[in-house]
Parts: structure tokens; sequence; C-alpha cells
């Protein structure tokens, strides 16, 4: 009988060290998911500020472009200067027209 309940025992003692070890499982296997997703949402991020920077650059590099040749290109500079400001020379005489019907 002695050797029948020290079988039992170290049954309990097996499955209580099963379940201890299951328990720890999904305990780190939850801790490992969390992990992952706090990864994928800074790799997300990561590719959005990417995708904001490399548009920054573009804008830079196309109004450096601009300030260039406002800089080198006389008549570019003059033409832009007609358009946005409404600038004429002392010998012209400029029409303004609203835009309203």
């Amino acid at each position: 009988m002695s050797k029948n309940s020290a079988q039992r025992k170290e049954r309990a003692f097996v499955l209580m060290l099963m379940g201890m070890l299951c328990v720890l499982v999904v305990f780190f296997g939850g801790l490992v998911m969390k992990t992952h997703r706090e990864y994928m949402n800074f790799k997300a991020r990561e590719n959005r500020i990417e995708a904001k920077l490399i548009q920054a650059r573009k804008e830079f590099d196309q109004k450096e472009s601009y300030m260039a040749r406002l800089i080198d290109d006389p008549e570019f500079l003059e033409r832009v200067v007609r358009e946005r400001l409404g600038y004429a020379r002392p010998d012209e005489l400029l029409f303004r027209f609203s835009d309203e019907p």
C-alpha cells in the first residue's frame, strides 16, 4: 500500500509540475505575443515616419531648385515677381480683373 501511495504522490507531483509548466508557457507566450505586437506597431510607425521624411526631402529639393532658379535666372525671377506680386515696369500699365462674375 505504501508503494501505491508513493506512486499517487509521484503522479500528483508530476501533474502539478506539468500544470505549472503549462501556466508558465501560457504566461511567457502572452509576453512574447505582446512584445511582437509592439514591435509591429513600432515598425509601422517607423515606415510612416520614413515616408514623411522622403516626402519632406522631395519638397526640400524642389524648393531648393526653385530658389536656385530664382537666383540664377533673371527672366524667371521677373516672371515670378510679375505673376505673384503684381509688379510692373515703370512704363507698363496693368489691368486687373476680379474673378467674381
